[in-house]
C-alpha cells in the first residue's frame, strides 16, 4: 500500500500517540538477582584486597519493644587486622578503640578510659562492627547459617540483603542473628543489624561516605592517651 507524504506523516503521529497512550510494557532495566554463592565470592574479593577502612557511621540501638534507646553519628576507621575506632560526635564526645581482644572506652571530658577484655565482657557487641569488612565469605559461610534477604535500597546505594545466624552455641549467647546489607558496588557493608542475645536489644550501624585502603595513620589504633588520663580496668 502506498502513502502520500500527508497521509504518511498523519499514520506516524497516530502511531506516536497509540504508544504514548499506551500502558508501559518495556521495563526499566534487567533487575540484576545474586546467587548466593556468588555474593560470597564477591566478598572473599572484597576482604582480599582490604587494607584499611575510613566511614561516617551512625548507631541505633533500639529495645525489646523496638524503642530508640540510642542515636549517635561519628567517624569510623578500621585497620587490615580489624582494629577498629570510632571518634562519636556530640556535646559529650567518646571514643571507642577495640584493639585486637581489648576495648577501649574514652571519656576526653573527664580524663579517664575504660578498659574491658573481652574474654571477660562476651556479651559486647563491639567486635561484630567487623563484619564483612575483614571476614572473608569464607569465614562468614563457616560461622554461620546464610539465607538471602534479596535487594534494597540503604539511602541511595544499592544494596543484597544476608541473613547471618550463628552455627555455635556460644556465639548464639551473644547475638540471635545478624543482617548485613551490602552494597553491591564495593561489597562492603553499607549497613550492618545486630540483635543481641543478653540485652534484647538491636543495633543497626549504617556507613555513608566509605573510602577504603587509606594511608591511616597507626596511633590511631593504639592504647595512648593524654597524659593524667585514668585508666580503669572494667572487671
Amino acid at each position: 500500500m502506498n502513502l502520500k507524504p500527508g497521509n504518511l506523516k498523519r499514520s506516524l503521529l497516530t502511531g506516536l500517540i497509540l504508544v504514548f497512550l499506551s500502558p508501559v510494557t518495556i521495563a526499566e532495566g534487567p533487575e540484576i538477582t545474586w546467587d548466593l554463592k556468588d555474593a560470597l565470592k564477591q566478598v572473599d574479593r572484597q576482604s582480599d584486597n582490604f587494607d584499611t577502612m575510613m566511614a561516617r557511621a551512625e548507631f541505633v540501638r533500639t529495645d525489646r519493644e523496638g524503642k530508640e534507646t540510642l542515636r549517635a553519628q561519628g567517624t569510623m576507621f578500621m585497620s587490615e587486622k580489624g582494629d577498629i575506632r570510632v571518634d562519636f560526635d556530640g556535646d559529650k564526645p567518646v571514643t571507642y578503640l577495640l584493639y585486637r581482644r581489648y576495648l577501649y572506652i574514652h571519656y576526653p571530658r573527664q580524663n579517664r578510659v575504660e578498659e574491658y577484655y573481652l574474654s571477660r565482657h562476651k556479651g559486647r557487641l563491639e567486635p561484630y562492627l567487623r563484619l564483612g569488612f575483614s571476614t572473608s565469605g569464607n569465614d562468614l559461610k563457616k560461622d554461620f547459617l546464610l539465607t538471602s534477604l534479596g535487594e534494597k535500597d540503604v539511602g541511595t546505594t544499592r544494596t543484597l540483603g544476608l541473613d547471618l545466624t550463628p552455627e555455635s552455641s556460644k556465639m548464639r549467647e551473644v547475638i540471635g542473628r545478624a543482617q548485613l546489607w551490602i552494597d553491591q558496588a564495593s561489597w562492603m557493608p553499607a549497613q550492618q543489624i545486630i540483635d543481641s542475645t543478653q540485652q534484647g536489644a538491636t543495633l543497626t550501624v549504617t556507613y555513608t561516605y566509605m573510602a577504603r585502603n587509606l594511608n591511616l595513620n597507626p596511633d590511631l589504633f593504639k592504647d595512648k592517651w593524654p597524659r593524667g588520663t585514668d585508666k580503669q580496668k572494667m572487671k
